[in-house]
C-alpha cells in the first residue's frame, strides 16, 4: 500500500503530540448570516479517546425556541504517520450524519469509512428519489482529510494552524470531506458535485487581536478568524455570502 493512502492506515497514539491551548471540550454560539437572513449557529467539540468528535446546527429563532434548519455530527480519529524520521499528525474523519430541511422536508445523509475497500459508504434519505439509497465513494490518495464542518478544529488538531503560522506565505494542502454530501452542492454555487475536493490553507495575517487565515476550496475563498488560543471567532465564505460572527457583533465588509 502506497504512502499516500494513511487516510486508511492504523494511526498509531498522538497524546505526546496533540498541540496545547485549545480546550478538549467547548460549546459556542454564532450568528449564522446569509442571503435568508440572521441565523443561530452552534458548534460543540470534544476529544474522547484520540477522538475528535464535533456537532454543528444551524437555526432560526422563534421566540424563546430554536427552529433547527441544518444539523451534522462527525466523529475523526486523530492519529500520527511517519514522515522524514519524524511524527506527523493526520485527521482521519471516521464518520457523520447531516440533516438538512428544504422547504419543510427532511434530507439525511449519513457516512462511514470503510478500510476494507478503501471508500466513504453514504447512505441517502430524502423525499427525490434521486437522492436514496446507498453508494460507495473511492477515497482520493493523500494525507490530510477534514470533514467541511469540522475545519476549524481539524485544522487546529492537524497542527496545519500553528504551522502556518510559523511558515508564513507557505500553503498546506488537505482535503475537504463534505459531510453535507450531496446537499450543500445542490444549495450553494460554484461548489463540485464530489464528496471529496481538494484545498489549502495559509496564514492571512493578524488583525484586531484575531489570527486570519485563508482556505481555498474549489476555487472559492474561505476566511477563518481565530483567537490566539486557536478558538474560531468568525468566518467568511465570500463566494456564498455567508458570514459566521460573535452574537451582537456588526458584519464587517469583506473583500476577496
Amino acid at each position: 500500500m502506497k504512502k499516500e493512502f494513511i487516510f486508511l492506515l492504523f494511526l498509531t497514539s498522538c497524546s505526546s503530540l496533540i498541540a496545547k491551548g485549545s480546550p478538549k471540550e467547548i460549546k459556542l454560539s454564532y450568528s449564522y448570516i446569509d442571503g435568508s437572513g440572521k441565523l443561530v449557529l452552534n458548534r460543540e467539540h470534544k476529544l474522547l479517546k484520540n477522538k475528535l468528535i464535533s456537532r454543528t446546527q444551524i437555526a432560526a429563532n422563534q421566540g424563546s425556541s430554536l427552529k433547527p434548519l441544518e444539523k451534522s455530527i462527525m466523529v475523526s480519529q486523530i492519529g500520527t504517520i511517519q514522515e522524514n524520521n519524524k511524527r506527523v499528525m493526520v485527521m482521519r474523519p471516521l464518520a457523520s450524519e447531516f440533516t438538512v430541511w428544504l422547504e419543510g422536508k427532511r434530507y439525511d445523509s449519513k457516512m462511514h469509512l470503510d478500510s476494507r475497500t478503501k471508500s466513504m459508504i453514504v447512505e441517502l434519505n430524502s423525499p427525490e428519489e434521486k437522492w436514496k439509497g446507498k453508494s460507495s465513494i473511492p477515497v482520493p490518495k493523500g494525507k490530510q482529510f477534514c470533514f467541511f464542518s469540522q475545519i476549524p478544529d481539524c485544522l487546529y488538531h492537524n497542527l496545519f494552524l500553528t504551522k502556518a503560522l510559523e511558515r508564513k506565505g507557505e500553503s498546506f494542502p488537505f482535503h475537504v470531506v463534505w459531510d453535507g454530501y450531496p446537499y450543500i452542492q445542490d444549495q450553494f454555487s460554484g461548489v463540485g458535485s464530489k464528496l471529496f475536493s481538494t484545498a489549502t490553507v495559509k496564514f492571512d495575517g493578524d488583525q484586531n487581536k484575531s489570527l486570519n487565515y485563508l482556505v481555498e476550496v474549489d476555487g472559492q475563498s474561505i476566511l477563518y478568524h481565530f483567537s490566539k488560543s486557536f478558538d474560531l471567532v468568525r468566518m467568511f465564505w465570500i463566494a456564498q455570502g455567508i458570514s459566521v460572527i460573535p452574537p451582537n457583533e456588526e458584519t464587517p465588509d469583506i473583500e476577496e
